[in-house]
């Protein structure tokens, strides 16, 4: 099941991230879809000579409704031009998405609800032991 969130995220976010990175003029980073945790995304910058970086977007986020998407993906593309979550972040971030409070609010109360993989596993050895 992780694996097609993966596989899904991917071809859905691929189709949506030109259109954010040309609304708030960076350059596209290149994008996977992975477990991050309990985290949402996660943008790392690149060497000069190895293009804009990556953007990870963690699976889970997937299970949530497309314009909970696409927030984190603009938060994650105004990570390109501005690292840390300073005010000139949060600037960037309302121009390209005005309701991003809201957004950031709704994604905060639904993610406390998730399910986000992990799974509680019982001991192997009191399972053979019948325990």
């Amino acid at each position: 099941m992780i694996g097609w969130y993966c596989r899904a995220g991917l071809g859905w976010t691929s189709g949506r991230l030109q259109p954010w990175a040309a609304r708030m003029a960076v350059d596209e980073p290149d994008l996977d879809v992975c477990d991050l945790g309990g985290r949402w995304g996660r943008y790392r910058p690149g060497d000069d000579e190895r293009g804009p970086g990556r953007m990870s977007l963690g699976w889970p986020l997937f299970q949530l409704p497309m314009h909970l998407v696409d927030y984190v993906v603009a938060h994650e593309l105004a990570h390109v031009r501005i690292s840390g979550h300073r005010a000139g972040f949060w600037r960037l971030l309302s121009q390209a998405l005005p309701e991003y409070e809201e957004r950031r609010a709704e994604l905060d109360e639904l993610g406390r609800r998730m399910w986000m993989g992990e799974i509680a596993q019982e001991d192997p050895s009191r399972a053979l032991l019948g325990r």
